[in-house]
């Protein structure tokens, strides 16, 4: 018998997921890739994650005869091709997408990309300007270091056309959506209604703790890039000492907190978003008002 995954965490990014994924995979009756290295595969994706089959089940192998078998990958949310791809190999999935003010989320995936080297361009409003020349360049889509839609920090936010490639594809009873604030609030109750989804016993209580903590700005954006950029271009030096230090002490040297988002681009954001926000709201039949009224500080 092949194993292979019934439920998928698709995103959004930078939006509890990897808090969710630890929280799921210590059920007894789930199995998840233990490695947060293999938490992401992406395989159904065209430019992005794991490319042969085999290998992307290969993850799977030891889940044995447990009931539910996942795959948590953000990239299935932003990826055009993934919910059509998923419903073909595996039509009875169930879906997982977890929910975060957009605005909020386009700042904390910026400061995600910056700090982890794949981000060269500073401060943020200045990214979110270059979005828009990066958006359909194929140079670019094929050239950069990183998953391409983490650099479209508004346009992966827009959620609403998103979603509905997965409204039109599974049956709603099939589609689980929780939003960020419900996990903060509640994450025991949130996560064993996640387990009642799953069909699996919900009176088993997860060790609860914060995964995916903020991290510190680096000295020299730049640098962080070329450091980077060194390792993705030269596989031996992956596991280079003297690249891993800099990279460390880079971020680590003075250990710079981020900036809060300037007020006018936090307006400005709440603004653009504010239209899919209530298309949003419309689909998942969920009061999303909030999001455009207020935004969380970060």
């Amino acid at each position: 018998m092949i194993n292979k995954p019934n439920f998928f965490i698709i995103g959004a990014a930078k939006a509890a997921t990897t808090s969710l994924w630890m929280y799921l995979k210590q059920h007894p009756e789930i199995f998840m890739p233990e490695d947060i290295e293999h938490k992401e595969p992406s395989y159904f994706c065209n430019s992005y994650g794991v490319k042969k089959k085999d290998k992307y089940l290969h993850l799977f192998e030891s889940a044995k005869s447990r009931k539910v078998i996942g795959d948590a990958s953000n990239a299935y949310l932003t990826s055009p091709e993934s919910a059509k791809w998923i419903n073909e190999e595996i039509p009875d999935a169930k879906i997982i997408v977890i929910l975060r003010n957009p605005v909020d989320r386009a700042y904390s995936l910026y400061r995600w990309m910056v700090s982890h080297g794949y981000e060269w361009i500073y401060p943020f409003e200045k990214a979110l300007k270059t979005e828009f020349s990066r958006k359909d360049d194929m140079d670019f889509m094929i050239g950069n270091p990183q998953y391409y839609y983490n650099y479209l920090y508004f346009g992966s936010g827009m959620y609403f056309e998103q979603l509905e490639r997965y409204y039109k594809t599974f049956p709603i009873a099939q589609i689980k959506i929780i939003l960020l604030d419900e996990i903060k609030r509640d994450p025991v109750g949130c996560v064993r209604d996640t387990y009642r989804f799953l069909d699996v016993d919900d009176n088993y209580e997860p060790t609860i703790k914060i995964h995916n903590k903020g991290e510190f700005k680096p000295v020299s954006i730049k640098l962080h890039f070329m450091l980077r950029s060194l390792e993705n271009r030269y596989r031996w030096m992956r596991k280079s000492a003297i690249i891993k230090y800099l990279f460390r002490r880079n971020q680590t040297l003075f250990k710079l907190r981020w900036e809060t988002m300037q007020g006018d681009t936090k307006t400005l954001l709440q603004s653009k978003y504010r239209a899919d926000i209530e298309n949003t709201s419309k689909l998942i039949g969920r009061d999303l008002s909030s999001w455009y009224a207020t935004s969380m500080s970060l």
